[in-house]
C-alpha cells in the first residue's frame, strides 16, 4: 500500500536495452505532455482543497453546536479528522510526482525515515477513514434497530475510537519492515523490498490479500448489511401518531427516501471510489511483468486519484444529506460575514 508510486511505471530511461529499474524488459514510456501534467496538478489540488475546507467545517461545525456534541457526531468527528489528514499527508505527495515528474526520492538518512514512516502514516490515516465509516454505519444500526442497546457504544465512544487508530497501526506495521532505499540506473527510489529470508514476491501478495479483506472487502459488506437492515427497519416503520394526513405521509416518505439516497451514497462512494486501488494491487501482485516494471502512470494516477477523493466525498456526503450541518455551516457563515 505504499503510496510513493512505487507501482507506477512513469520513470523514463534512456537505455538501449529497455530495461526497468529492477533490471528486466520494461517498455519505455515516453515523456508526459505538459497539459496532461497540469490536468492532474489541478485535480489533486481541488481535491485537496475540498476535502480540507470540507472536513475542516465538519470539525468545527460540531464543536460549535451543542446539540451535536453526541456520540454519532463524534464519530464523525473522527473521520473528518482521518480525512484530513489524508489531505495533508497522503495527497501532497501526489502532487510532488506529478510536478517533478518522477518518483526520484529524497537521499540520506531523511529519505529512509520518510520512506519508511511516510506509507505508514498514509496507510494508517486511510484506514482509519474506512473503519470510521463503519462505525457510523454501526452507530446507525443500533440507533434505529435497538436503541436501547445503544449505551454500548456510548459508554465505549473514546475505546471505540481509540480502536479504530490502533488497528490500522498495527496492520500497518510491515510497511515499516518492507520499505526500503534501493539505489538503481542512479536513481533513489522507496520500493517495498521485503528483506530475507521472506520472499519479496510472496510476502507482498499475501500483505495484499489481508489489507484487502480486512479493509475493503469486510467493511464494505458490513457497511452494506447494517444500512441494509436499517433500511429495511425505516421501511417498515410506520409514521408515528395517529394522524394519516397526506401531508405528513409525504414528509415522512421523503425523510425515509432521504435515508435511502444517503445510505446508497455512503456504500456506492466507499465501494467505487476504493476499488480501482485494490484491483491495481491485486494484478501488480499477481503479474510478474507488472510487478517488475509498474502500471501505467495514467492508470496509477487514476487508481489513487479515486482513492484520494473519498477524503473529499465523505464531508460532502454529511453536508448534502445532514440538515444539522447545513444549518451548522450557514451559521458559521453568518458569523464569518459579521466579524
Amino acid at each position: 500500500m505504499n503510496n510513493s508510486s512505487i507501482f507506477a511505471n512513469n520513470t523514463f530511461i534512456e537505455d538501449d536495452n529497455d530495461v526497468d529499474i529492477y533490471g528486466g524488459e520494461c517498455p519505455l514510456l515516453g515523456g508526459e505532455d505538459m497539459l496532461g501534467r497540469a490536468s492532474k496538478i489541478t485535480a489533486l489540488i481541488s481535491i485537496i482543497a475540498i476535502s480540507l475546507i470540507g472536513n475542516l467545517f465538519l470539525i468545527v461545525i460540531t464543536l460549535r453546536t451543542r446539540r451535536m456534541r453526541t456520540t454519532a457526531y463524534r464519530f464523525v468527528v473522527n473521520m473528518a479528522i482521518a480525512d484530513l489528514c489524508t489531505a495533508v499527508i497522503n495527497m501532497p505527495e501526489s502532487v510532488v510526482i506529478e510536478v517533478t515528474n518522477t518518483d526520484e526520492w529524497l537521499p540520506g538518512a531523511i529519505g529512509v525515515v520518510l520512506c519508511k514512516l511516510l506509507p505508514f502514516c498514509q496507510q494508517v490515516c486511510a484506514f482509519c477513514s474506512i473503519l470510521s465509516l463503519l462505525i457510523i454505519a454501526l452507530d446507525r444500526f443500533f440507533a434505529i434497530n435497538f436503541p436501547l442497546r445503544r449505551f454500548i457504544l456510548q459508554n465505549r465512544c473514546k475505546l471505540i475510537i481509540a480502536t479504530s487508530w490502533l488497528i490500522p497501526c498495527i496492520s500497518s506495521l510491515p510497511m515499516l519492515v518492507a520499505n526500503n532505499i534501493v539505489e538503481s540506473h542512479g536513481l533513489i527510489l522507496c520500493l517495498e523490498e521485503w528483506p530475507s529470508p521472506l520472499d519479496s514476491m510472496k510476502s507482498s501478495r499475501n500483505y495484499t490479500v489481508v489489507l484487502f479483506v480486512i479493509f475493503y472487502l469486510l467493511p464494505l459488506i458490513a457497511i452494506s448489511f447494517l444500512y441494509g437492515c436499517v433500511l429495511y427497519r425505516l421501511w417498515k416503520r410506520k409514521r408515528p401518531g395517529n394522524c394519516s394526513s397526506s401531508r405528513h405521509d409525504t414528509i415522512f416518505s421523503r425523510s425515509k427516501r432521504k435515508a435511502l439516497k444517503m445510505f446508497i451514497a455512503v456504500v456506492i462512494c466507499f465501494a467505487l471510489c476504493w476499488l480501482p486501488f485494490h484491483v491495481m494491487f491485486f494484478i501488480v501482485a499477481y503479474d510478474n511483468n507488472l510487478y517488475n516494471c509498474g502500471v501505467p502512470a495514467d492508470v496509477y494516477f487514476v487508481c489513487f486519484f479515486f482513492k484520494h477523493a473519498i477524503s473529499a466525498l465523505n464531508p460532502c456526503i454529511c453536508m448534502l444529506f445532514n440538515k444539522d450541518y447545513r444549518d451548522g455551516f450557514r451559521q458559521l457563515i453568518r458569523n464569518c460575514g459579521e466579524h
